[in-house]
């Protein structure tokens, strides 16, 4: 094990003790664009992402629920505290052809049971087919239920940009393009310590960029 991967499950797992300390455990959810448009770079994506789930193995008080799509499909798993278990299942995803499904996977999130509600939401893709309607009204629906979205987008589609600020703006999380300056397991790592422990439980992050973008407003 490397000292990057060593370092990042440190911070989850000091992130985590919070929840043993509160006798709950921190729930993030996850949705995930796995259409034909992130065919390209699906690979690396797929390496960023085993890299953050990794970095919660073994971590007993964290539960992830995870939600993709792709081919016209929309799969919703329910709540795992094995995060193992949640890696081999996305590491198993593959992406197809077929519009985005952002909406309904918001949607997922919204008729849950109050324990099994989502500390936060982290949503990435890199566009939208939707009606932006619908995304602010079922943004507004999680607003009620206290629960953020952290929009992180790849590439530079004007449109799905925007709609993904919008989310962010009206739930009260944040939007950020990842990419080599903003590494998409630092911001995962950073909702995690934010969602635990607020801004206090952030300043654990090493990552000085991502963690000032996480503490501010919502913003480029």
């Amino acid at each position: 094990m490397n000292k990057l991967t060593t370092n990042r499950k440190s911070i989850w797992a000091r992130t985590m003790d919070r929840y043993k300390e509160s006798g709950k455990p921190g729930r993030i959810g996850f949705i995930i664009d796995a259409t034909g448009s992130r065919h390209s770079t699906w690979e690396q994506a797929q390496s960023i992402q085993a890299k953050m789930l990794q970095a919660a193995s073994g971590v007993k008080a964290i539960k992830l629920r995870l939600v993709h799509f792709g081919g016209g499909c929309l799969t919703a798993l329910g709540w795992d505290g094995d995060t193992r278990s949640v890696g081999a299942h996305m590491a198993a995803v593959q992406c197809r052809a077929g519009i985005t499904q952002i909406v309904e996977g918001l949607q997922s999130f919204i008729d849950e049971a109050p324990e099994d509600k989502a500390g936060a939401i982290i949503l990435i893709g890199d566009c939208f087919e939707e009606h932006s309607g619908e995304a602010e009204s079922a943004a507004t629906l999680l607003k009620d239920k206290d629960i953020k979205v952290f929009s992180f987008i790849e590439g530079n589609d004007d449109r799905a940009q925007t709609v993904f600020r919008r989310i962010s703006e009206i739930t009260g999380g944040t939007f950020a393009k990842f990419g080599d300056d903003l590494p998409l397991a630092d911001l995962c790592e950073g909702v995690a310590l934010l969602t635990s422990g607020g801004k206090k439980a952030l300043r654990r992050l090493e990552n000085k960029k991502v963690r000032l973008l996480l503490s501010g407003p919502s913003k480029t």
